[in-house]
């Protein structure tokens, strides 16, 4: 943590520290340096009131898991920069924007749930936000677990985040309920059909990944023929502008933000994560993102990657059932998560 603070010199600091002094002494905050919208009111009960000394210190604490990543990067600045006290949480020490660091198993260790409600236990009051990929139908399934010992969750049904982590079954899903989805066909299809069906070139990836690990494009029918068998799903290409559309949407369905950011570069070239984002106004992308959370019956920050087919329709090739990587370009979604959580709306 000590590396991160000095990567990031010592205005963000300052201002951290001006604003946990003005906690303390019950004045308001009234703008972020880096956000340039109002953090506070004056008047009592309004939605900042927490960090004026109203509530105990564990209702002013916020839990991200896998704080090492970019999703847990963005909550832990944001929510520090806000003078909550953040624990960061990863399956090792890391640097992080967080003012304390717990470790906990890795999702795939049998230990998680354990290592999980330990560490919610010790922070009744405090919010949980999820961002590994891999823990989150584990954590949707320990939800009423977690509200029990007192932790708040934003996160929609098991069933719904459990098929979000699975690429064939979210484009099945999406295609049965009328949502524009990439055909997309299972490891077990003949690979003498995959070129006809979906057409060259095609993608093939991991049925569960996350990231863009593993993505690659598929020119030619010998490119095909020498692949390895594996855990895999084949999608037809989607060539056109890429779009990340951030989300939160609330337990009984209504959608509190909105963010779409157009990816401008991507790292890997054609596929994989945002190497560049801007905001972009796009309804049609947006409609058919939130059109995507609801058929999956999703709740909570989501992210979802749209793409757009060559007459300009919207596809919706993934969605994510936690804060996005590029959060802090959507703040709308954390202050909504935010603004949930202190109205009692995520317990």
């Amino acid at each position: 943590m000590a590396a991160w603070r000095a990567s990031q010199g010592p205005g963000r600091f300052a201002f951290r520290r001006r604003a946990r002094a003005a906690s303390s002494s019950h004045c308001p905050i009234r703008m972020c340096p880096t956000f340039p919208f109002p953090v506070s009111s004056e008047e009592p009960g309004e939605r900042w009131s927490g960090l004026r000394g109203e509530k105990s210190a564990m209702d002013d604490m916020v839990l991200v898991t896998g704080v090492g990543g970019p999703a847990g990067r963005a909550a832990a600045e944001w929510f520090a920069g806000r003078g909550l006290a953040v624990v960061g949480a990863d399956m090792r020490e890391v640097a992080s924007p967080a003012t304390s660091f717990r470790r906990i198993a890795p999702a795939a260790d049998a230990g998680f749930p354990d290592s999980l409600l330990a560490l919610v236990a010790a922070h009744p009051g405090a919010l949980l936000v999820p961002t590994v990929s891999e823990e989150l139908p584990i954590v949707a399934r320990l939800r009423p677990e977690i509200v029990a010992r007192g932790c708040a969750l934003a996160m929609g049904a098991p069933a719904g985040v459990e098929i979000a982590g699975d690429k064939l079954r979210t484009a099945e899903t999406l295609s049965l309920r009328r949502v524009s989805a990439p055909r997309t066909l299972p490891a077990a299809t003949p690979r003498r059909e995959l070129a006809p069906a979906l057409g060259l070139p095609l993608l093939v990836k991991p049925r569960v990944g996350r990231g863009g690990r593993g993505v690659r494009v598929l020119r030619s029918e010998a490119e095909i023929g020498q692949l390895a068998a594996g855990d895999l799903v084949f999608q037809e290409f989607i060539p056109g502008d890429e779009f990340d559309v951030n989300l939160f949407v609330e337990r009984e369905g209504a959608v509190a933000a909105a963010v779409v950011l157009r990816k401008t570069a991507l790292r890997d070239g054609e596929t994989g994560n945002a190497a560049a984002v801007e905001r972009a106004e796009h309804p049609a992308v947006r409609e058919e993102a939130i059109r995507a959370a609801r058929a999956l019956e999703l709740a909570g920050p989501l992210d979802v990657d749209v793409r757009l087919r060559r007459d300009g329709s919207p596809a919706v090739l993934e969605v994510n059932a936690r804060l996005g990587a590029n959060a802090l370009r959507a703040a709308e979604v954390l202050q909504s998560l935010y603004d949930a959580w202190r109205a009692g709306r995520c317990n």
